[in-house]
């Protein structure tokens, strides 16, 4: 678990910016006594996020369309990857 004060100042952000993908359903936040907390398994898709609106300035439902749509492509390549895996196996040598 991370707090939401030093995520933001380690990444230079208002603290409302993460209270505002909570209220857009990007993040879940843990709350203990006066501190939010984020959970460390979503940094990487956080980071991402933050990349997304700060550097290519995306508004909130581009983030969440692009999410969607980086979730349907990752499912679509695991199930490709179990297809050629499952081919591979019936294929005869030779």
């Amino acid at each position: 678990m991370i707090s939401v004060e030093e995520f933001c100042s380690h990444h230079h952000l208002e603290v409302n910016f993460i209270y505002s993908l909570r209220e857009y359903g990007l993040v879940e936040l843990v709350s203990n006594e006066d501190n939010d907390f984020l959970s460390a398994n979503q940094l990487n898709e956080l980071e991402k996020i933050v990349r997304l609106h700060y550097d290519l300035n995306v508004n909130m439902e581009g983030i969440d369309v692009i999410l969607h749509l980086l979730k349907q492509l990752e499912n679509t390549q695991n199930e490709l990857a179990g297809l050629q895996n499952q081919l591979k196996f019936y294929r005869k040598p030779g």
